[in-house]
């Protein structure tokens, strides 16, 4: 209590409003310009439009791709890594999906992407993340997996 009086003390009754959004800095502290609504919906419209120019989804080959996945040893590291305790509440997920024959795991990932509106969470899509680096793709993951477990 002593230090939230001090601080009541020291501070000006009046807060100054602030009429501007502060630049965003990134990672080695350079300025960025900050995104918009606008600029977001722009980013939406241009990813949806290369994917309606996508082949369409191949059920055999995501589901073959999620099961590569799962049995990869350094994928499975990687994403307990990265997605830690979320990880490990789907391992029964995965068990079942690598137990699953190619085409019918595919059919349930086709339905989780329709029903989420989530093209990124097509298992080829992932895979091609995770081999560019992008350890985020882990929670895509994750994601998928939890949507494919029975409710």
């Amino acid at each position: 209590f002593e230090h939230t009086a001090a601080v009541a003390k020291n501070s000006s009754s009046k807060l100054e409003p602030r009429h501007f959004f502060p630049r965003a800095r990134g990672m080695g502290g350079e300025e960025t310009a900050t995104r918009t609504i606008e600029d977001v919906q722009s980013e939406d419209a241009a990813f949806r439009a290369a994917e309606a120019t996508a082949p369409p989804m191949d059920p055999a080959e995501e589901g073959a791709t999620l099961k590569g996945m799962l049995s990869d040893a350094g994928t499975c590291d990687r994403c307990g890594r990265v997605a830690a305790a979320r990880w490990v509440s789907c391992e029964s997920v995965a068990d079942d999906a690598r137990a699953m024959g190619d085409e019918e795991l595919g059919v349930k990932i086709g339905r989780v992407v329709e029903d989420l509106d989530a093209p990124h969470l097509r298992p080829t899509s992932i895979r091609k993340r995770l081999d560019d680096g992008v350890d985020a793709a882990c929670h895509g993951v994750v994601t998928l997996l939890c949507n494919l477990s029975p409710k």
